[in-house]
């Protein structure tokens, strides 16, 4: 049961994030649905009500930008979100994988354990050194 926990958590993650997620195209990374960001509105100071009107429409590109960085933000925390619960769940199987070839070893080295001739058992510590500690290269900790 907890595996197939373990398989729907990440399926159903990939749904949540995936009406938020950014694209990412050679290395860098945009928003998907914050629309464009407009361009900067120009500043006439020509006369007092030109700049005026340039004021206001500085202040609605302000309100513009700030509406298009929440949207941003948003995204991006929800892709790192499914990027982070992505990779944690694959060192989990990783981890689960390599424990139970290691109980297996162990289950089969402890069964010829009295015959000192078998081939494979002339090391009896070192079932798979790669897979002892999967992961360990990032120190265990995850994302």
């Amino acid at each position: 049961m907890k595996r197939i926990a373990l398989l729907v958590a990440p399926a159903l993650l990939t749904v949540v994030f995936a009406a938020n997620a950014g694209t990412l195209n050679d290395g860098n990374w945009s928003p998907s649905g914050c629309g464009t960001l407009s361009e900067a509105p120009a500043v006439d100071s020509s006369n007092v009500d030109a700049i005026n009107k340039s004021i206001s429409a500085v202040n609605e590109w302000q309100k513009q930008v700030q509406s298009y960085d929440e949207c941003m933000i948003k995204e991006a925390n929800a892709d790192t979100a499914a990027i982070a619960n992505s990779a944690n769940a694959q060192q989990t199987r990783y981890r689960e994988a390599s424990q139970k070839i290691n109980a297996e070893a162990a289950a089969g080295r402890e069964k010829f354990s009295g015959q000192s001739s078998s081939p494979g058992i002339s090391n009896p510590g070192m079932v798979n050194p790669g897979m002892n500690n999967p992961g360990s290269g990032m120190g265990g900790q995850g994302y």
